[in-house]
């Protein structure tokens, strides 16, 4: 159910779209509707269909060719058409996600009206804005590489701007933050299609159908190689989880034990501002962070009783055990380290290195907490879980001593809005 807010910003949206296509209308080039012909009109028409049919979704967020057509239509004609031309691919798509198809028929209406909104009012200021700024250069060279940037520039920061405002309303997180990460996530696929709509642009220009139909292909192709990779992204996330799913079977005290760990270690990050690639990293030591205990006996995990002393010892090797298993895969960034130091603590009395402060990185601190909460939250038959009130007062006790202020802060901070202190329920 969307809130209040939520509804008006929508209508406000809708409005704003309205004037958009009406102002576009007013304000049309003649010149170009003669200039399309019914062949050009259909061709960037099923361009745009095709385009916007093939979306790549990676966190919720999705990428498309489209902005290739896009940036062709605004570059070749005025206001009013590109905004046609795209509309069409919008409404007419069918792309399919998580094995359904969707198109106009079975999407809720308020959904597609906000997305074609979002096209027309983009289109539009940036057309707009981008004749306003580019009228007033005359070399031919520089005329051609500021239209590029601007048409590039202002529709990524307007739609990414549209859709950042709507989030917020959504999700009650930090505007400026879900705007900056919008941004940054939309800055490849824009900047790697707007070299191909140039092209588009060009050779239409220039009547080379032969031409549009190959960079259309190379269009398609670079769509379906960011596609293979982020399926070869997804199953190599999904194999880690599945893998540490099957570890905490061994210990039955520690079921989704690291799932936990990673929604709060993704809150955090997301609170701090961190880009979708570093909540990635962390999302993924959460959940390796505990791979050591391959290591580990099953009768010292599953003991029901306290670990006597020699036990604990060898129960404290698995961080550098889940360290010396990581440490030399390729391509996972700083995971080692916080697989290593994820029971360190702030005043440098954890293991296994017992170093403090400064000398190891946030991040680790953020798993260590986020580690430690939720061991608050599971019952054993020496301790009893903790509520959310009780995990709140154990975190700010430790506050400077186990944990790191900032991350406490924070953690704090989320906690108001959200139910971190009881993820088991």
């Amino acid at each position: 159910m969307l809130n209040k807010r939520t509804k008006v910003y929508l209508v406000v949206i809708y409005i704003c779209s309205f004037l958009s296509l009406f102002f576009s209308y007013l304000n049309r080039n003649t010149n170009d509707i003669l200039d399309i012909s019914t062949t050009g009109f259909f061709l960037f028409s099923l361009l745009s269909v095709v385009a916007e049919s093939f979306p790549v979704v990676f966190n919720k967020l999705s990428v498309s060719a489209g902005f290739a057509i896009t940036f062709a239509c605004i570059y070749l004609f005025d206001a009013f058409t590109a905004i046609i031309i795209i509309s069409l691919g919008v409404i007419f798509r069918v792309y399919k996600f998580n094995n359904k198809y969707y198109s106009i028929l079975n999407m809720p209406f308020y959904k597609v009206l906000f997305n074609l909104s979002n096209i027309i009012i983009s289109i539009f200021c940036s057309s707009k804005l981008t004749n306003v700024i580019i009228n007033k250069v005359e070399n031919p060279v520089y005329y051609a590489f500021f239209k590029f940037l601007l048409i590039t520039i202002t529709f990524l920061l307007i739609n990414s701007l549209i859709i950042s405002i709507l989030m917020s309303f959504i999700t009650k997180d930090n505007f400026l933050k879900l705007y900056l990460n919008n941004v940054n996530f939309g800055l490849l696929n824009i900047f790697s299609m707007a070299p191909l709509g140039y092209f588009l642009a060009y050779l239409y220009k220039n009547s080379n159908i032969v031409g549009i139909l190959v960079v259309t292909i190379i269009i398609l192709f670079a769509r379906y190689t960011f596609m293979l990779y982020i399926e070869s992204k997804t199953k190599y996330q999904e194999t880690i989880k599945v893998l540490m799913n099957a570890l905490e079977m061994r210990d039955k005290y520690t079921e989704g034990h690291s799932r936990n760990v990673a929604d709060i270690v993704k809150a955090i990050g997301r609170e701090l501002g961190y880009s979708e690639s570093h909540i990635e990293e962390l999302e993924l030591a959460a959940y390796l962070h505990d791979i050591g205990k391959i290591g580990i006996p099953d009768y010292i995990l599953n003991k029901p009783g306290k670990l006597t002393e020699e036990e604990y010892a060898k129960i404290k090797e698995h961080p550098a055990i889940g360290y010396d298993i990581v440490k030399d895969i390729k391509g996972i960034g700083n995971i080692p380290e916080l697989v290593r130091h994820h029971h360190e603590r702030y005043d440098g009395a954890g293991y296994p290195d017992g170093k403090k402060r400064d000398e190891l990185s946030i991040d680790v601190y953020i798993l260590q907490l986020a580690d430690s909460v939720d061991a608050m939250q599971a019952k054993r038959v020496y301790k009893n879980s903790l509520n959310t009130q009780e995990i709140k007062e154990e975190v700010l006790r430790c506050r400077g001593t186990q944990f790191h202020p900032k991350v406490v802060d924070i953690y704090l901070k989320i906690c108001e809005r959200e139910n971190l202190c009881n993820m088991r329920g």
